[in-house]
């Protein structure tokens, strides 16, 4: 009799862990949706921890990871979301915000290497959230030096991220690489509205108007050298006019320049410009910064 009723007992237990279980793992899960529905994150988030604890990772589904995931990155916890965004990937899950995020957490952690292929995953993948990543990769591609691909992405940037002054900079300074000095000069002239002391922009400027003057000198004075004529100087006067009209146009970005940072940098620029002006005085002025 006795061994009947333990006999019982013990089936009952059995039958109550059979059903209860089921119903505390789905109460976890209810409950991090609860927690999240109220901003309570880090609820939340312990809530999940509960449920991947109570459920085998078997039947676990990925979605439900990568979902935890992203509350964990909300809790500020990245670690634990990069930790349970690997078991999504595990379970082949994937969804554009997961990879915006990993992104994020690689370009906290300094992994550009891993951050990159986050980025270039959304791109090829979800081509209707790169609005949300452009901006990140094209800098990605900067930073390592990949021209092409950020001049793809260049083309696909709103107009406001392409107005804005870092981003300008960058292009600019990519152009000048790339020899397309039609693209600089305009995208120079932009930045100079925005930013008056633009370094880059100012020197692109001076120097090209020096280069233009000074080129122009030297070719028509060796045309002269070589015809001595009358015709030959009269035309030698006028090519003069113009390179003088450049070098003038060069000053109005060294001098700007000579105020941001006054030196050796810029003094050969002064020197040989007051030098073609026939100023003697100035010219050795600039010239004892060169030493």
């Amino acid at each position: 009799m006795v061994f009947r009723k333990l006999l019982w007992v013990a089936l009952f237990a059995t039958l109550l862990a059979g059903c209860g279980a089921p119903k505390l793992v789905t109460s976890s899960k209810t409950d991090a949706e609860t927690f999240e529905a109220a901003g309570d994150f880090a609820q939340a988030t312990e809530a999940w921890k509960r449920y991947f604890e109570q459920t085998d990772i078997e039947k676990t589904a990925g979605a439900d990871f990568a979902h935890a995931a992203k509350i964990a990155y909300k809790n500020g916890d990245i670690e634990l979301a990069l930790s349970w965004f690997d078991q999504a990937r595990y379970k082949n899950y994937a969804d554009a915000e997961m990879y915006i995020l990993l992104a994020e957490i690689f370009r906290q952690k300094k992994n550009i290497s891993k951050e990159l292929t986050a980025l270039e995953y959304v791109a090829e993948n979800y081509s209707n959230e790169r609005g949300k990543i452009d901006s990140r990769l094209f800098d990605v591609y900067i930073e390592i030096k990949s021209p092409e691909k950020a001049l793809q992405v260049w083309q696909r940037l709103n107009e406001n991220s392409k107005s804005e002054l870092p981003k300008l900079n960058s292009y600019f300074l990519l152009q000048q690489d790339l020899d397309n000095s039609a693209v600089c000069d305009s995208v120079a002239g932009v930045i100079l509205t925005k930013d008056p002391q633009n370094v880059e922009a100012l020197e692109w400027f001076g120097k090209k108007y020096y280069w233009r003057g000074e080129n122009r000198y030297k070719r028509e004075m060796a045309k002269y050298e070589k015809k001595k004529t009358t015709k030959q100087y009269k035309i030698l006067l006028k090519e003069l006019d113009k390179s003088t009209a450049d070098f003038k146009r060069s000053l109005n970005y060294f001098n700007k320049l000579w105020k941001i940072e006054p030196g050796k940098k810029y003094a050969g620029y002064f020197a040989n410009i007051y030098a073609r002006f026939g100023n003697k005085k100035k010219s050795d002025y600039y010239k004892k910064f060169m030493k």
